[in-house]
């Protein structure tokens, strides 16, 4: 399963670690109770929706 890490408190930075074949909507609106994660909240917020990110094995 993915996992996330934040650092920071000013300016948080989260990393996410996925495995190939791991695909995970990252949260762009910031109002998400999940995040980084989407969790659906961008609904409420016109013009925002996730970012779906996919490891893709080679």
């Amino acid at each position: 399963m993915a996992e996330a890490q934040t650092q920071g408190t000013d300016h948080p930075m989260t990393t996410v670690k996925l495995k190939a074949g791991e695909k995970v909507a990252i949260c762009r609106c910031f109002a998400s109770n999940k995040f980084p994660y989407c969790d659906g909240s961008h609904k409420e917020h016109k013009g925002t929706g996730p970012a779906i990110v996919e490891v893709v094995a080679e």
